[in-house]
């Protein structure tokens, strides 16, 4: 009688576990047995399985990936977070979460090299950085991790490389230079551009004039001077429509200079006859 209750409870059992299939390499599919909670499967609150081969599911009972996890649906007020790193509070700073991905050779530091994807989640008390979302790279050559691409918290600053990035009005900071098959400069105030140049009412700076200011100060008047430049860098959009207005006013010389000839000519010719 005891054998009959304990195959009969055997036999339950077994029919209230869950049967996940997995993908194998081969492509076949490979069926894994998970443990179930009693309790659970009667109330239908199963939300997660951990077999012992296969896939683990978090929120999902049939996952599709190693490690799936998944959650109801969010809303347009709340973050839909599915996934949380964190450390113990340290009021020193460097309080930095991190997830690696590493070749695993431990035997010797040279050849150790990982990528970690990282937080600051507080201030650096000592080295006075903001809080930053990073992206970092250690090969089997070098000494410490080198950090490639951040971004702070103070206004959302990006940076890529080894860059200084205290100096305020800029969103991107850039080490070495960018390649790129377009760039489109946005102009915010139609003042900026000059096309005003060819309005009637434009004063343009006699020939004379604006000889004398070249002699004295050695550049086009409007235009950064060399050291100015080498200190606060080049807005390409305000020297690109520096350079148009410059090039309109070199036209409207030349149309000038042209008018002037013609009437010299006429005069010459009145003369000869």
């Amino acid at each position: 009688m005891k054998k009959v209750l304990l195959l009969s409870l055997a036999t339950v059992l077994f029919q209230m576990g869950v049967q996940a299939q997995r993908p194998t390499t081969s492509g076949k599919p490979k069926v894994v047995t998970a443990p179930v909670d009693a309790n659970a499967a009667a109330t239908g609150d199963k939300q997660n399985i951990f077999p012992e081969a296969g896939f683990v599911g978090i929120g999902i009972l049939n996952p599709g990936a190693p490690i799936e996890i998944k959650k109801a649906a969010g809303n347009t007020r709340n973050k839909n977070i599915l996934l949380k790193l964190s450390n113990e509070w340290a009021s020193g700073g460097q309080n930095e979460p991190s997830i690696m991905f590493s070749n695993g050779d431990v035997s010797n530091p040279k050849n150790l090299s990982y990528w970690t994807i990282g937080a600051r989640v507080s201030g650096d008390e000592v080295l006075k950085t903001p809080q930053t979302f990073k992206i970092s790279h250690k090969a089997g050559s070098d000494a410490i991790e080198k950090e490639f691409f951040s971004i702070d918290s103070y206004e959302g600053r990006v940076k890529i490389g080894d860059v200084n990035t205290q100096v305020d009005g800029y969103k991107l900071y850039v080490e070495q230079g960018i390649l790129t098959e377009k760039v489109k400069v946005a102009v915010k105030n139609s003042k900026d551009w000059y096309d005003h140049v060819f309005n009637k009412d434009y004063q343009l700076m006699p020939l004379n004039v604006l000889d004398e200011y070249i002699k004295t100060n050695k550049h086009l008047p409007g235009i950064q001077t060399t050291a100015e430049v080498m200190k606060d860098g080049l807005d390409l959009g305000q020297m690109n429509a520096l350079l148009l207005k410059k090039v309109e006013e070199l036209t409207l010389y030349t149309i000038q200079l042209k008018k002037e000839l013609d009437e010299t000519k006429e005069l010459i010719k009145k003369k000869k006859k």
